[in-house]
């Protein structure tokens, strides 16, 4: 099995869920939340969306690496983004560069 995926929380999930033949109940009991709030994060619903915790919680739960889902290595990046304003600016020019535009 793949150490990480780019395929979305909301979408690998079920996947994963289906091919473990595991509830979202089941799943949901073994990370202490309830089943319905992880429906709804699953289902987009109420405008909810995963958090870096929920989605380490769901990798552990499901003996995969807890940076194993897409969103959780987004978030670290952005907070080291925000932590080191040199990697932000460095990267800002970077992305700059790469996308043809003046940063200075």
């Amino acid at each position: 099995m793949a150490s990480q995926t780019d395929t979305p929380f909301t979408e690998e999930v079920p996947r994963l869920l289906k091919a473990r033949g595991m509830s979202v109940r089941a799943l949901a009991a073994t990370i202490g939340i309830s089943d319905s709030h992880l429906s709804r994060v699953l289902r987009r619903a109420d405008y909810k969306t995963p958090s870096p915790d929920l989605t380490r919680r769901v990798a552990l739960a499901l003996e995969l690496p807890p940076d194993y889902f897409p969103e959780f290595r987004e978030a670290y990046v952005v907070e080291q983004i925000k932590s080191d304003p040199e990697l932000r600016n460095d990267l800002y020019i970077r992305l700059g560069r790469k996308q043809g535009r003046r940063t200075s």
